[in-house]
């Protein structure tokens, strides 16, 4: 879930988790990653630092 951490997108991760979908969440602020996963347990969440305006990584990015 890209912006998993904020605003609609963590809306949207949160009830996908409640739904008992397994959520990795991509966010720039490693702390907000961090409480998410926190928050609902590694069993159902993972998070993944990562800032798409950097362009040129995203291949790496989705090969990883």
């Amino acid at each position: 879930m890209i912006g998993g951490t904020a605003g609609i997108g963590r809306g949207l991760a949160e009830r996908f988790v409640k739904a008992g979908i397994k959520v990795t969440a991509v966010g720039r602020r490693q702390e907000r990653l961090d409480e998410f996963v926190s928050k609902h347990g590694t069993d159902k969440t993972a998070g993944i630092a990562f800032d798409l305006s950097n362009t040129a990584k995203i291949p790496q990015f989705v090969t990883r």
